[in-house]
């Protein structure tokens, strides 16, 4: 039997590649029949994406992938500079060679995985192995939740998908840096990164809105 976890993370997985858009309705009917289960374990996946906010609860019916205007999307990447550029700072002062033989292997395995469906999961490894070093785990989490509204609405673009070779030539930057021990550097490089992909996702917004 499906479990309420396998529910969740499978639904997670395809919000996050864009297999379900932004705005799309998640009914539990539907969703139950999918899953060949009662419509409970449906509730309780439903309320855990709610909780990552990744979608917006309907009373009675399911959920819906949040949607979010150009003005908060910038705002979020702003913050997303703000926490992920400190959480690296943090990060750099704890590096030693085991955690940047951690971080080059999860370099080459998005590498691999770059115009993939499950690129956005390698991303997240990739960076996680960046900031795990700094032991700041609830900024990590903020960061995550932060990092997930913005890929859900990235994976609606196709076209954004070609970029993601472009982030394996920053992520080598980023370590390049590391390798260094130049502190500046690398916050300027991650900085100018999601700075980028805030700016492809905007310019995707717009040429999408003028068809």
């Amino acid at each position: 039997m499906t479990s309420t976890q396998d529910i969740a993370k499978t639904l997670r997985a395809e919000i996050l590649a864009g297999v379900i858009a932004p705005g799309q309705e998640l009914r539990q009917e539907e969703l139950a029949a999918r899953f060949h289960v009662s419509r409970m374990p449906i509730r309780d996946a439903l309320n855990m994406l709610s909780f990552d906010r990744l979608i917006t609860l309907r009373p009675n019916r399911g959920g819906r992938v949040v949607v979010l205007s150009e003005a908060e999307l910038e705002e979020v990447f702003e913050l997303r500079i703000v926490l992920e550029v400190n959480v690296l700072q943090r990060a750099l002062k704890n590096i030693d060679d085991k955690s940047l033989a951690h971080i080059k292997r999860e370099m080459r395995r998005c590498e691999l995985e770059a115009g993939s469906y499950n690129f956005p999961e390698a991303d997240w490894r990739f960076h996680c192995a960046l900031y795990t070093p700094a032991n700041r785990n609830r900024q990590i989490d903020i960061i995550r939740e932060l990092r997930d509204v913005c890929q859900l609405h990235q994976a609606a673009y196709y076209e954004l998908r070609k970029s993601e070779k472009m982030w394996s030539v920053d992520h080598k930057k980023i370590v390049e840096a590391i390798e260094l021990e130049n502190t500046k550097l690398a916050a300027s490089v991650l900085a100018a990164h999601i700075k980028e992909a805030g700016y492809q996702l905007k310019l995707a917004l717009a040429n999408r809105s003028d068809t």
